[in-house]
């Protein structure tokens, strides 16, 4: 039995029907949600009394975060779920009037909702329109640059369609001119090996509900550590400080409030955790370095290759791209003669977890995933 074979016996998710909606919400193991509760059984039991013990496990979590994507642990600050990196990307810049922001047209709004927000402040947003075959282009995006531009905010992998994003020569676009790089990386890291840093990526946000497969309410961010001192530290607190507990052994009245703010990534959690969110990303995260992100991306295309094969063969139109450094873990699909919402509906009924961005039907298979649930949907389908 293969790793994967091995591992998919671990996800109770395969019992009941065939689940490829990890774009969406992906099924959290036992193996993964235990770490959670172990966090709540031991609070019940001792209160506060084992933090030190938990917080030392949360920075075995962020070193593995850090391996995963690509960065340094000092450059990684946990978050509640990829808005909030985003929106710390988006307020933290020192903008000025006429300064803007360029971004897709067609990204999820967790990336423009904050961009279109900073109008107030003067700010431009630029949204640069796909190519017909649903692509975004390093020239379109370059042309909609300028001197006035101090940011550019795409996310690694589109959600509707499945393109990937080249960060790498965004970075280096970026780079180039001197314009931050933010990325939301929630559609990508987990299922595609990912390397921030290599990238020029200056912010990275992801939450770990999707190819992280740890649940709503827990997530990351990545800053590089050369942008710390540029942004405002609008979202920092208490425990964003250098030896945040000293005022704890001072009088009453006399504590110092004005110590310097930490010079890592953890300035920007502010106070306490999600300790028990974050056991369990930490045990997902774990568990996907010892599969090896290049073995469960190639595992990955090999399934979304055989699906939309498949797919062509029976008729359907597959809008995700298939060349190399664009395709990812997401295929969509539509049908030519039926309504897609009710072929969704149907496929529902039949136990098939699959999505449904912006009126395609999209399945997004992880490394529990096998040859044999692509099969087993596209035998469900109908010629079209």
């Amino acid at each position: 039995m293969d790793k994967f074979a091995e591992i998919r016996t671990l996800f109770p998710a395969t019992e009941t029907g065939v689940y490829m909606n990890n774009a969406a919400v992906a099924p959290v193991p036992p193996f993964i949600s235990r770490e959670a509760l172990l966090v709540w059984e031991d609070y019940a039991a001792h209160g506060g009394a084992n933090g030190n013990q938990w917080l030392k496990r949360v920075e075995e979590a962020r070193a593995a975060l850090a391996k995963l994507a690509g960065g340094t642990a000092e450059e990684i600050f946990f978050t509640k779920n990829t808005s909030e990196g985003l929106v710390i990307a988006a307020n933290s810049l020192p903008w000025r009037k006429g300064d803007n922001v360029v971004s897709l047209r067609g990204e999820f709004p967790a990336v423009t909702v904050p961009l279109h927000l900073l109008a107030s402040r003067g700010v431009e947003l630029r949204l640069v329109d796909p190519q017909k075959d649903n692509s975004y282009q390093i020239e379109d995006i370059e042309a909609a640059l300028d001197r006035s531009t101090r940011m550019l905010m795409v996310s690694f992998v589109e959600f509707h369609t499945g393109f990937r994003n080249d960060l790498k020569a965004l970075g280096a676009l970026c780079h180039e001119r001197d314009i931050f790089f933010a990325v939301d990386g929630v559609q990508g890291v987990g299922a595609l090996r990912t390397a921030v840093r290599d990238w020029q990526v200056d912010l990275f946000s992801a939450g770990g509900h999707k190819w992280l497969l740890a649940g709503e309410g827990i997530g990351f961010c990545y800053i590089r550590k050369e942008y710390l001192e540029e942004l405002d530290p609008l979202a920092c607190s208490w425990l964003s400080v250098e030896e945040p507990l000293e005022f704890l052994r001072h009088d009453i009245g006399l504590a110092p409030f004005d110590r310097p703010l930490r010079q890592d990534a953890q300035r920007f959690e502010g106070g306490t955790l999600n300790i028990a969110g974050i056991m369990a990303l930490g045990k997902s995260v774990e568990t996907l370095l010892e599969l090896g992100p290049e073995n469960i991306e190639r595992h990955i295309f090999k399934l979304g290759a055989l699906a939309a094969e498949g797919l062509e063969r029976k008729g359907y139109q597959v809008i995700s791209p298939r060349k190399e450094g664009q395709r990812s873990g997401i295929t969509c699909f539509r049908s030519r003669t039926r309504d897609n919402r009710q072929v969704l509906v149907d496929l529902r009924r039949q136990k098939f977890g699959l999505g449904f961005p912006c009126g395609s039907i999209r399945l997004s298979p992880h490394y529990y995933n096998n040859e044999q649930d692509i099969e087993a949907l596209l035998a469900a389908l109908p010629e079209d």
